[in-house]
């Protein structure tokens, strides 16, 4: 948020330090600091508010208060007035909620008698050193008090609006046109103002072209309200248009600081606008906030915070803070300001106490004589020795998804439709990654495809840790030199018991082994090396596999003397080819002397499905590069 020293002076009945010193405490104890920037006679200074304060501190009061708490300096009071000549009228803007759910609170009040025009000259400096362009007196008073205050203002021309103010659903089908131009159609699930006749405006997204307010308005429609988050944020993306005003709400503001912002827009517009007459607020609040209180123990307060602070210490902090605090006993009762809905549990406030004291006052200790020797978590014990063990035997680890179609245990809140559930078994998808490897052997030269996963699995009986082992051969060959799967997988099993000193409870699904790790659970003093052992060498990189088919050629070969494995495969890497990516080999005899090679060669293409032609070339081009190098094609 872009904060200008100028404006921040306004909240203040002292002079503030320069604006390198503003910056330096603010980000001590509360913000991140983007930058600073000289404008003439202002400094603008860049500090990042991050969600969970950004229900307060996306205002200057909000952080005009914070920068209070922190210095000690006097924050200023009644900082808006109304002009003398102003007038009351007893009359009302009827105000309809039909969806208490999604419009929190809503007051509307209108003032007559205005004339749209430039804005003063103060006015246009606050507002375009922040960066945002003067439009009228009108547009720029809601703006102002929007970033001055936190809560998102909207002003109607009150001639073109027609019988009540009805904040409702969008009907299926129903259209408007923002004020940006855009003809946005509206779904079921967007929050609406409207009259009688249609839609004004895009609950707190944008305002509409039916009520905009022109060089030619005279009567006004004040809106300050409160909208449901999570409904202006879905329709705020869905489309497209973030504003100022959607960015507030999205975050969530309380519904109380309403009456101040109202109050406020109300005499700066009169107060800029000598207008004629100002009627009554009507305030619509279904269900006004509820005030919080949060226990919180004093000694939790130092146990967390590594201090000693005595209960003065505690209490002056409080005050500090300007929160309402009840002392009974070793525990503090403290009342929540409406303003900071981000504490809610003890370890909030204490995160309070901790940085408004500074967290670089926290004494740093000497922990040399700090004993403390730390449990071996049986879980990461096990999981990392059975992975040394697997990766050793050639095996390749899998990460799957939690989230499946359809589990015992199913979620409120679903990321997409194929993933409703909480799996409750890890074999199902291990199988399935098991045949997909499978059919990509010839690529990876494998003669059997060896994986496993480590994984938790979910039923309504609560959560269990698991291994899940499958392996498939490829052909009789494979069978011959690592035996059967069922075979594999059993020889597994009693290296596992072997290993931990347990017996497994081993269930068999086809071609793989499931178990508990806690199956493997013994007595361990200490984790040895498993940590530290790695699968792979330092200089592997990775790369994603191509999306596209590979095919496979063979080739074999009488070797030049003396000709090894290794001289003839860099030879054939030479080969200017552009397709080739593995080279394996399958096969190696002697005969009178003489050495003949096989090789599998692997083709693929990066950008699409590679054709016969395009495969010969690049044979050709290694038959060649072999020949030239003495070697016979057989």
């Amino acid at each position: 948020m872009l904060i200008s020293r100028n404006w921040l002076q306004s909240h203040f009945t002292t002079e503030l330090p320069s604006a390198e010193k503003i910056a330096e405490t603010l980000m001590m104890h509360s913000f991140e600091l983007e930058g600073i920037e000289l404008k003439d006679t202002d400094a603008i200074i860049d500090i990042d508010v991050l969600p969970n304060r950004a229900h307060d501190c996306l205002s200057y009061v909000g952080v005009a208060r914070e920068y209070a708490v922190l210095t000690g300096y006097t924050l200023k009071t009644d900082r808006y007035h109304y002009h003398d000549t102003i007038t009351r009228s007893e009359t009302t803007v009827s105000v309809n909620i039909e969806n208490n759910n999604q419009c929190l609170r809503y007051l509307a009040r209108q003032i007559s008698n205005v004339e749209v025009k430039e804005s003063p000259q103060w006015l246009k400096d606050r507002l375009e050193s922040i960066g945002q362009r003067s439009i009228n007196n009108i547009v720029d008073a809601s703006n102002y008090v929007m970033f001055d205050l936190g809560n998102p203002i909207h002003i109607f021309d009150a001639e073109k609006v027609t019988g009540d103010i009805t904040v409702r659903n969008a009907q299926s089908g129903e259209r408007m046109r923002m004020l940006t131009g855009e003809d946005v159609e509206l779904a079921e699930t967007d929050l609406v103002i409207a009259d009688d006749t249609g839609v004004l405006a895009l609950a707190g997204v944008k305002g509409g072209t039916k009520a905009e307010v022109t060089a030619t308005t005279k009567n006004i429609i004040i809106e300050v309200a409160n909208f449901n988050p999570a409904t202006t944020r879905t329709t705020a993306r869905r489309v497209k248009i973030l504003t100022d005003s959607s960015k507030r709400y999205e975050n969530g503001i309380s519904s109380e600081i309403a009456t101040e912002s109202m109050e406020s827009i109300s005499r700066l517009i009169t107060d800029i606008i000598p207008a004629e007459s100002i009627c009554q607020i009507t305030d619509t609040y279904p269900n006004p906030e509820l005030v919080t209180v949060v226990e919180v123990q004093h000694d939790h307060i130092n146990r967390l915070l590594g201090l000693s602070l005595s209960h003065d210490d505690v209490e002056n902090l409080f005050e500090r803070m300007n929160y309402q605090v009840h002392t009974d006993g070793q525990k503090y009762l403290v009342t929540i300001p409406f303003n900071r809905l981000d504490l809610k549990i003890p370890e909030d406030i204490i995160e309070e106490i901790g940085r408004i004291y500074g967290y670089h006052n926290i004494p740093a200790q000497n922990l040399d004589n700090y004993e403390f020797s730390p449990s071996i978590n049986q879980t990461v014990y096990v999981e990392n020795t059975l992975k040394d063990l697997l990766t050793a035997q050639g095996f390749s680890e899998f990460k799957n998804y939690t989230f499946v179609k359809k589990g015992s245990i199913e979620l409120a809140n679903p990321l997409a439709t194929d993933k409703r559930g909480l799996r409750k078994n890890l074999y199902t998808q291990v199988l399935e990654n098991l045949e997909k490897n499978h059919h990509n052997s010839d690529y990876f030269g494998n003669d059997r495809t060896a994986v496993f996963e480590i994984g938790r699995i979910y039923s309504k009986d609560g959560e269990i840790d698991q291994c899940c082992i499958a392996v498939m051969n490829k052909g009789k060959t494979a069978n011959k030199k690592y035996g059967t799967e069922r075979v594999q997988l059993e020889s597994l099993n009693k290296q596992i018991n072997e290993l931990f000193g347990t017996t497994i409870s081993a269930n068999y699904e086809k071609n793989s082994v499931i178990f508990n790790l806690s199956d493997c659970f013994n007595d361990v003093s200490d984790y040895a090396d498993i940590l530290r052992k790695q699968s792979y060498s330092e200089n592997a990189r990775f790369h994603s596999i191509s999306p596209f088919p590979y095919t496979t050629r063979d080739i074999s070969l009488w070797a030049y003397s003396a000709g090894t494995e290794s001289d003839i495969q860099l030879i054939i890497e030479s080969a200017d080819t552009e397709f080739l990516k593995k080279i394996f080999l399958f096969d190696q005899f002697e005969k009178e002397g003489r050495v003949s090679f096989a090789y599998s060669l692997v083709f693929q293409s990066d950008d699409e499905t590679l054709t016969d032609s395009q495969v010969d070339a690049d044979m050709q081009k290694i038959t060649k590069v072999l020949e030239d190098n003495g070697c016979e094609i057989r």
